[in-house]
């Protein structure tokens, strides 16, 4: 037992994980609990790099004891999305639905449409794959935004994961008024555009042929309230809306919610110290034979000839990575709160190999 009040190490003899396999690695970022199986418990505890989620949260306001004892009315809920269309710039509010987090909103979104072709500009997040498959469409990768009458669903996520790669919101609003044209969709998946909105659609949300979907939990750090929002148009919202059934939101998200997309002045110093973090985690992995392959003020995606061994490494010290199976030369890196921090990050990328 520890006697000195730290937490004791129970990690894993280097030899047992040496061969992990690809098919071993966790399918999304903060598996925290399929790490501790893998690699066992760090002394210092987990630095968690494996996400896109701010670890600089919006500090938790006072929320009334009432939000947590009643169910959340109607005068709340407009309130949040009052709130929530000055900050996403959206001219209709009632194009805006909250859900209970931006995933659960992808669940949905297949279902309200009749099975049919869909067209993912990949590699991307697999979750909507995943979702449009479920429901019957026929799913296709491709690379780029298409022709018209290609595909009935277009899905874009921008900027992209894991990738950071963006399309030109123009562009995009192009497209969606050439699916519209169709009887076709363009769905724009936002969740990490908030530390650098500048091509954003939010603000033409409502049309036809256009559905926005913004993270609430990335940008303020706060994943685990579980809130997100789709933009749609009038007869799609409304769909979504009774989809979801009532009160998908607690009242206590609605609040937290609220108040965060006020804050203009936390919001407007969280771009610039993200941007300056992500920088200097970008010159740190230069400095260890990491090719910089693009990314977000939220994540870094390299490549690295050793990457499955440098994630294992990184793991035996508590720094948590995404690797992707299929990908051996891929490792996306979230960035480090403070100082502290990278200067862990730093060590744990020195001792390797060695």
């Amino acid at each position: 037992m520890s006697t000195n009040g730290e937490k004791k190490s129970t990690l894993l003899p280097l030899e047992c994980i040496t061969e992990m396999p690809a098919s071993t690695l966790p399918r999304h970022g903060g598996s925290i609990a399929l790490a501790e199986k893998v690699f066992g418990v760090p002394t210092q505890g987990w630095l968690d790099l494996s996400t896109g989620i701010n670890p600089d949260a919006f500090s938790l306001p006072g929320v009334p004891k009432e939000l947590w004892q009643q169910l959340p009315d109607s005068t709340l809920t407009d309130a949040c999305i009052d709130v929530a269309a000055k900050y996403f710039g959206c001219k209709l509010r009632d194009c805006i639905v909250p859900g209970p987090g931006t995933q659960a909103l992808i669940q949905w979104l297949p279902w309200l449409r009749s099975p049919n072709t869909t067209g993912i500009i990949g590699p991307t997040y697999t979750g909507h794959a995943n979702a449009w498959q479920a429901a019957g469409h026929e799913v296709i990768e491709i690379n780029d935004l298409p022709s018209w009458g290609d595909f009935a669903t277009v899905i874009v996520t921008n900027p992209n994961n894991p990738d950071g790669r963006q399309f030109k919101a123009e562009d995009l609003e192009s497209l969606s008024e050439r699916q519209a044209h169709g009887g076709g969709l363009l769905v724009v998946d936002e969740s990490f555009i908030d530390a650098s909105p500048t091509n954003s659609v939010s603000s033409i949300a409502g049309k036809h042929g256009l559905i926005v979907l913004r993270s609430f939990g990335k940008f303020f750090g706060l994943a685990g309230l579980r809130l997100g929002f789709a933009l749609a148009d009038a007869e799609t919202a409304e769909m979504l809306r009774n989809a979801l059934g009532p009160w998908p939101v607690s009242g206590p998200a609605l609040e937290i919610g609220k108040q965060a997309m006020a804050d203009l002045s936390w919001q407007q110093n969280m771009r610039i110290s993200l941007k300056k973090r992500s920088e200097k985690m970008r010159e740190l992995l230069g400095l260890y034979n990491f090719e910089t392959l693009g990314g977000t003020p939220l994540f870094l995606l390299g490549s690295h000839p050793e990457a499955y061994s440098l994630y294992r490494h990184l793991a035996r010290s508590g720094v948590l990575t995404r690797a992707f199976e299929g990908q051996p030369d891929r490792l996306r890196f979230g960035i480090p709160k403070d100082e502290n921090d990278l200067i862990r990050t730093e060590c744990a990328l020195h001792q390797f190999g060695k």
